[in-house]
């Protein structure tokens, strides 16, 4: 009987323990996957702020913590692409993917890293992969990013395309209207050009980059006083940058 009742409380003490242990577990587990949000908010704010190497070191220390965190290692990726790290990139971009393939703003983001490299194509898949997500919140991006890969490869018709099915998603996208006219400009059709150039600074009237290059298009047109009232806009828009400067230097050719 004595063995009896020590075999029956034995049996109730190793569950017990094993509970124990469990629980510790889980409040390691708890305990490590708090510390990795902490440096991935470290790291996180420290690249927006420009400390990109600093942002790295957190965001990496971060994953040797927390490694089939998709969203962590997509930041990650992002930064390394931003210090010009692209085959290092490509590879969290790939770790990525392969724990969230259906991370469509990752898949837009990894094409981004095909367009830094040159491969057009390879871009492109990305950008129609994310724009076929119709859970995808920002295809605007995407189609924009896609207009620019068609426009390297010198397929005007298709970025054209491709930056329309951007603004179809967000009117307001001044990227894209800015976009839309170096396409119609390239083909030739500058009366185009000059539309969308136009509805850009309707969305954003104190873009230095579409005004100077809207009169840059009126020179090309031979239109000097239209070319002149959008370089003066320029240097409104953006004293100190540097189409501001080389606006100044176009209207001293026109004032002579």
């Amino acid at each position: 009987m004595i063995n009896t009742r020590f075999n029956i409380r034995y049996s109730y003490l190793i569950p017990f323990f094993l509970f124990l242990f469990a629980a510790g577990c889980a409040g390691d587990q708890a305990a490590t996957k708090k510390r990795a949000e902490a440096l991935q908010q470290l790291g996180t704010a420290m690249a927006a702020e420009g400390n990109l190497r600093g942002g790295l070191a957190k965001l990496l220390e971060a994953v040797r913590l927390d490694p089939d965190n998709a969203e962590l290692n997509h930041q990650v990726a992002i930064v390394l692409r931003n210090l010009g790290e692209y085959k290092l990139s490509l590879k969290y971009f790939q770790r990525t993917l392969s724990l969230n393939p259906k991370f469509s703003e990752a898949r837009n983001n990894l094409g981004t890293l095909y367009l830094l490299m040159g491969e057009w194509d390879r871009a492109i898949a990305c950008f129609q992969e994310a724009v076929g997500d119709m859970l995808y919140t920002t295809p605007q991006f995407a189609y924009n990013n896609m207009g620019y890969a068609y426009f390297k490869k010198g397929d005007y018709d298709k970025a054209i395309k491709s930056y329309k099915r951007a603004l179809s998603s967000s009117r307001s996208y001044t990227i894209a209207h800015s976009n839309l006219a170096q396409a119609y400009a390239a083909k030739g059709e500058l009366e185009a050009a000059v539309a969308a150039y136009k509805q850009a600074i309707l969305y954003f009237p104190k873009d230095p980059v579409a005004h100077l290059e809207l009169g840059k298009l009126y020179l090309k047109m031979d239109k000097k006083k239209e070319a002149k009232e959008e370089l003066d806009l320029t240097i409104w828009a953006a004293p100190m940058a540097i189409q501001a400067n080389e606006a100044r230097e176009l209207l001293k050719g026109i004032d002579e």
